[in-house]
This record gives structure tokens, C-alpha cells and sequence, in this order.
């Protein structure tokens, strides 16, 4: 029953596929073909929550036949990972197709959003339930061609062709990078292998060639993550319409959280490149957040929004923390999508807010006791919570829940400060403490859900300090006008970063 529940999570996303290309073939209605991809879809979400079920109550399964791809050892799984990020897949995928129901609604390249972000669901469940090493490099790299698809939903905008341009070219030199470590594995494996047996295959490689390997896939995984220095790609997708980024802001950007943890036998052995996993990391994350404060549109600062998120994500799996790592991939999926999805609302918000009158900041004394106040409540939050829900805590969780607990007082102090009234502070501080329980009891049950693979070596934790840090530092400059124009000059660097420049030869030519 479990192997065909299996079968059925992984192949109904390409029946789906074939569905939508037969009826685009046909010449339907692209709103005909846009609604049955999307109602199958939804079906394809119900056999994912019903394997989610089966997991729970059976335990995990491994299916090696039904899927093979002509390859003797492939395979694909369910275990309580592959669930998760299933029913999220297909979840937002359906979600955001039945959002593109109405947005495409009479454009003419509606149907080709239908093929290609069905395309992309399909590659992207495989992905996230294989179980051997080239099964995943498949859904790997046909989710990277897929995506590529869907932002060439508007050709004709010269934008776009840059998008698509910049994207084709930066994911296809990560994925040869990957694709010659999976090479390598599946040479010294005799064949392909399953992921489970890749701890006995890194120790077999020795370690020039094992820190090769790990260093070859490290490339595809923050390339595709949009990590320093290969973040050159996801800016210039500002043009696609607004599913896309949907679908790739919560999806696609993921797949890096998700190679560093199927392949952690290979990577996490070797101590300084999970050192440097944290620092660029750490870079991403600091440099990203900067660059949202410049970016004066909406969709913009969503992008270095989910670039630093991912920064985030990526340090934490260099501290050996998957389990948290995976657990802020699924919040920032959920959140990142009805962000996009609401981007309209979110330009309406904004003017809205800036017609309402001004309100007068707490300045002098008064900053300072809101702010010892909120690291007085946060922390005793924090502490409260790790108390009560906490199974073992570990250096790795202690640095990233400082380091939440730090982005948790700014937050608290910046609304306060903003609006100082006894309501604000109240409001505030209870919907902070809230939120702070919350969070850990969810983290601490989805660590105890998720089993795993623990890294075999992690980097230091004390290197959460330097992001931390540098934000500080960040939040400082944004706030400080006067000392020097620090504020200014930083905020004139970071635009101009984030700004596109044409190159000379468009410019004489046009």
C-alpha cells in the first residue's frame, strides 16, 4: 500500500504534465488547460498528504522499481523529509496555479505558465523524493531547465531575455559543476547508489578527491540558493510575472537547504568547507539585507529577501543544524509565496501608510529603556520557551536561537520605538512573546519529526557573531543620518549594487 501511494506522489505530477500538453495540443482553452493542471494539481496534494499519513503510522518506504530511468540502483523514498517537502510542493504549487487561473486569464502565454510550472512541480517532487544519487541529479537539473521555462514566459521583453539569459548560463555552469561530482561518485560506486550508502562512499574517495566532490555539488547548491558570488542570477527575474517568482522564490530557491542535507555524508566531513558554508553564508545574509533596504520597489526587496533568507539557511546547515534549517525552508516557502502573491496589496499598504499622519519616535532616555525592555522580555521569552520545549540543546542551536532572539529584540525595539504608547508596548511585547513560544515548540517538534542525517563535522558556533554583528551594525547605519553621513554613503553603495547598468555597447547601439 505504501509503495503504491509512492508510485502514485511521484507520477502524478508528470500525468499532470501530460495532461496539460495534450490539451495545449489539442488546442483547448488555455483557461480550460490552466484549471484541469490546477485541479490535478490539488488531487496530486491529497495523495501527498495521504503518503505523509502512510509515514507517520508505517515508517518510511523505499521503491526501487516502479522508477528507473534505465538505471539499475535508482530509487525514490518516502521518509518524513520527502513528506514534509511534498505536501509543501505541491501544496503552494497548487495554490499558486489556481492564483494564475485569474492573473493569466486571456494572455496568450498562459498556457505555456500551465506547461512549465507543472513541468517544474513534477521535477521538484522527484527531486525532493529521491533516493540515489542520479535520480536526484535528474530532478535536479530538470528542475533548473524547467524553471529557466518559466521565466521565458514573456520572450519578447528585453528584461526578460536578460533573466532568462543570465539564469540559463549561471545554473548550467553550477549544474556541469555538480553533474562531475555526481560523476565522480557514481564512477567510484560502480554505478548509481543510493543516498543512504554515501557516508561508506565519501570515506572510500579518500580526501583529495572526497573534498573535491563535496566542493563540485557545494557550487550547484549555492548557485542555486542565488549564495555570494553566484547570486548574480536571481535580480534580474524581477520581470517574470508574478507565479514565477511565486514558484521560485518559494520553491526552487529551496533546493540548496535540500542537496547540503541528502548529501551531508559527502560534504559534512570536511570541517573548513562547512566553515566556509557559514561564512558565505553569513555574507549572503548580511550583504542581501542591505540591499533590501535600498531596494525601493516591492518585488525588489522581496528578492534580496529570499537571498537572505537562504543565507541564513545555508549557515545553518554549516553548523550541522538541518533539522532548523529545513524548518525555516518550509516558513519562509509559506510566507515568501503570499508575499509575492500579494505583492499589489502590499504597494497599497505602503501608500496607505504614508497618508496616515506621522507619528513622533521615542528619542533621548526613553530608547534606551524600550530597548533594555525588549531584550529583557525576548530573551526571557527565549529562555522560557527552550525550558519547556527543548529536548537537548546543542552549541549549533544555541547560536541560532541568539541569533533569532537578536533579529527578535531589533524588531520589538524598532516597533516600539516608532510608535511609543503603552498599547504599542503591550501589543508588541505579547504578540513577540507569543510568536517566540510558538516558534519553538514548532522547531522542537519538527526536529524530533524530521530524523536527520547528523553532520559529521559542523563549523564552529561562534561564528554566528559575525552576521550578528554586522546587522547590528547594519540597523545602526539605516537609523544614523548624522555620524559622519555613514548612513548615506552606505545606503548609496547599496543601491547602486542592486541597480543594473547597461553595458556600453547597448548604449552606443541604441
Amino acid at each position: 500500500m505504501s509503495e503504491a501511494v509512492l508510485v502514485a506522489l511521484v507520477a502524478f505530477p508528470w500525468l499532470t504534465v501530460a495532461t496539460a500538453a495534450v490539451l495545449v495540443v489539442r488546442r483547448s482553452s488555455a483557461d480550460v488547460t490552466a484549471r484541469s493542471a490546477t485541479a490535478m494539481t490539488a488531487l496530486g496534494l491529497v495523495i501527498a498528504v495521504t503518503a505523509a499519513v502512510l509515514t507517520l503510522v508505517t515508517g518510511p518506504t523505499l521503491v526501487t522499481g516502479p522508477i528507473r530511468f534505465g538505471l539499475s540502483a535508482s530509487s525514490i523514498q518516502l521518509d518524513p523529509l520527502s513528506v514534509l517537502l511534498s505536501v509543501l510542493v505541491l501544496g503552494l504549487s497548487a495554490v499558486i496555479q489556481s492564483f494564475a487561473v485569474r492573473y493569466l486569464r486571456g494572455d496568450r502565454q498562459q498556457a505555456w505558465f500551465v506547461l512549465s510550472a507543472t513541468a517544474l512541480t513534477a521535477f521538484t517532487v522527484l527531486l525532493v523524493c529521491a533516493a540515489s544519487v542520479l535520480v536526484f541529479a535528474i530532478a535536479w537539473v530538470g528542475a533548473g531547465a524547467a524553471l529557466v521555462a518559466a521565466l521565458a514566459t514573456y520572450p519578447g521583453m528585453e528584461q526578460a531575455r536578460e533573466g532568462v539569459r543570465r539564469t540559463a548560463v549561471r545554473l548550467g555552469i553550477a549544474d556541469t559543476a555538480l553533474l562531475a561530482g555526481v560523476t565522480i561518485l557514481v564512477i567510484a560506486g560502480g554505478g548509481d547508489r543510493p543516498l543512504s550508502e554515501l557516508g561508506a562512499l565519501a570515506a572510500s574517495l579518500g580526501e583529495p578527491l572526497g573534498l573535491l566532490v563535496a566542493t563540485l555539488l557545494l557550487i550547484g547548491a549555492l548557485s542555486r540558493s542565488s549564495q555570494l558570488p553566484f547570486h548574480g542570477w536571481l535580480p534580474f527575474t524581477l520581470s517574470a510575472p508574478t507565479p514565477v517568482s511565486a514558484l521560485l522564490h518559494a520553491g526552487v530557491v529551496n533546493a540548496g537547504a535540500i542537496l547540503l542535507v541528502r548529501f551531508s555524508p559527502v560534504i559534512s566531513v570536511h570541517y573548513w568547507l562547512m566553515v566556509a558554508i557559514v561564512l558565505i553564508g553569513a555574507a549572503t545574509l548580511v550583504w542581501a539585507s542591505a540591499a533590501r533596504l535600498a531596494r525601493p520597489d516591492v518585488k525588489g526587496r522581496l528578492v534580496y529577501s529570499t537571498m537572505a533568507q537562504m543565507g541564513f539557511m545555508i549557515m545553518a546547515c554549516g553548523l550541522g543544524a538541518y533539522a532548523a534549517a529545513i524548518f525555516h525552508l518550509i516558513a519562509h516557502s509559506l510566507f515568501k509565496s503570499s508575499l509575492f502573491l500579494g505583492a499589489g496589496m502590499g504597494v497599497r499598504r505602503y501608500l496607505t501608510e504614508h497618508e496616515q499622519p506621522n507619528h513622533e519616535p521615542a528619542v533621548g532616555a526613553r530608547r534606551g529603556i524600550i530597548a533594555l525592555c525588549s531584550i529583557a522580555a525576548c530573551t526571557g521569552g527565549f529562555i522560557t520557551a527552550e525550558l519547556l520545549f527543548a529536548r537537548s540543546i546543542s552549541p549549533a542551536s544555541i547560536a541560532l536561537i541568539s541569533f533569532v532572539a537578536m533579529t527578535a529584540i531589533v524588531t520589538l525595539t524598532t516597533a516600539v520605538i516608532d510608535r511609543p504608547s503603552l498599547g504599542t508596548a503591550v501589543g508588541s511585547v505579547g504578540a513577540m512573546i507569543a510568536l517566540i513560544l510558538a516558534y519553538t515548540a514548532f522547531l522542537n517538534a519538527f526536529s524530533a519529526t524530521l530524523d536527520a542525517v547528523p553532520a559529521s563535522a559542523s563549523a564552529p558556533a561562534w561564528l554566528v557573531a559575525l552576521p550578528a554583528a554586522a546587522l547590528l551594525a547594519l540597523e545602526f547605519l539605516s537609523r544614523s543620518r548624522a555620524s559622519l553621513g555613514l548612513g548615506d554613503r552606505a545606503y548609496a553603495r547599496a543601491l547602486t549594487a542592486t541597480t543594473s547598468r547597461p553595458s556600453l555597447a547597448k548604449g552606443l547601439t541604441s
